[in-house]
């Protein structure tokens, strides 16, 4: 059976509830093993394994030489620096805070795609609406203390997600680029496998100092773990395989993400203590929320 847009779209939304608890999880993660870089490469290494027998290919070595440059954007891009970065960040902010600026996604991949995709410009209804959720990010990220030395640490960890997310709208727009031509838990498999490797590498160089004994840790530690990694294999799938459905626009489909800052913040307000929300935050999700809105109806129309 062929997959349809709004196929597509139910897995965007799909993928994107996935992503949104990832946050609270990480967190909690953090309290037993505080090596970002070991932490992500276990993850998405076990990722990778979950997925093997769902993409096992009997011409293995072929598709891996045929899709080489794209499986080494994702990989590279995706998880071996963009996770490296996003796990770097999560150490210094919070849970909602890291769900919201991941929300500034569809403004970065709605820019990029601009400038890179001949058939996905931004029209002026695209743009005002992408204005509106940044406005709802802006307002958000206004509610934290930038000037005292928590708040510096917290700005640079904003600075982080931002990059992580720009190389995560870029390593899509190359998958959307080859249509058809990968199937999206291969290609899922492959970049967790690979670029999880080079996240227990890089940990294994840099994070020496830390003591960490991995089959000595308490289950909520392994509770963590596991759900990260069934949210990584599922999510990703779902998206690649999105992206590459005939018709879809990479920009379109990066839209959805506006729903991970919201329900990110939530989650993480309900599963970490130290966390709760104010008028300020909520002020700034009904923003992002009518953006989106704003968005699906301006789409109908032009459909």
């Amino acid at each position: 059976m062929t997959l349809k847009k709004h196929h597509g779209i139910i897995m965007g939304i799909l993928a994107c509830f996935l992503w949104s608890s990832a946050f609270a999880w990480v967190k909690i993660g953090f309290k037993y093993v505080p090596a970002p870089l070991t932490f992500a490469g276990m993850r998405f290494t076990l990722a990778g394994i979950i997925l093997i027998p769902f993409c096992w290919r009997k011409n293995l070595f072929v598709l891996l030489a045929t899709h080489r440059k794209v499986i080494t954007y994702v990989a590279l891009l995706n998880v071996g620096i963009g996770y490296a970065l996003y796990y770097t960040a999560m150490k210094y902010v919070s849970g909602a805070t890291a769900a919201i600026i991941i929300g500034t996604g569809p403004l970065i991949t709605a820019v990029m795609t601009h400038f890179i995709m001949d058939n996905d410009r931004m029209d002026r209804m695209k743009f005002m609406s992408i204005l509106l959720g940044i406005l709802g990010i802006g307002v958000i990220i206004l509610n934290t203390k930038p000037v005292t030395p928590v708040g510096r640490k917290e700005a640079m960890g904003i600075f982080l997600l931002l990059m992580n997310s720009s190389l995560s709208s870029y390593a899509n727009i190359k998958v959307a680029q080859i249509k058809g031509g990968i199937d999206g838990r291969f290609l899922t498999s492959n970049q967790m496998l690979w670029g999880g490797s080079m996240l227990l590498l890089m940990g294994r160089i840099f994070e020496q100092s830390y003591n960490i004994e991995v089959f000595n840790l308490p289950k909520e530690f392994y509770m963590s773990l596991l759900w990260l990694a069934f949210v990584s294999a599922a999510a990703f799938s779902l998206w690649f395989i999105a992206i590459q459905i005939e018709g879809m626009k990479v920009s379109e489909l990066n839209m959805l993400k506006f729903i991970i800052p919201v329900l990110g913040a939530v989650i993480s307000w309900n599963l970490l203590p130290e966390e709760s929300p104010n008028f300020i935050s909520v002020l700034g999700m009904i923003l992002v929320f009518t953006s989106l809105i704003v968005y699906n109806i301006n789409n109908k129309k032009s459909a």
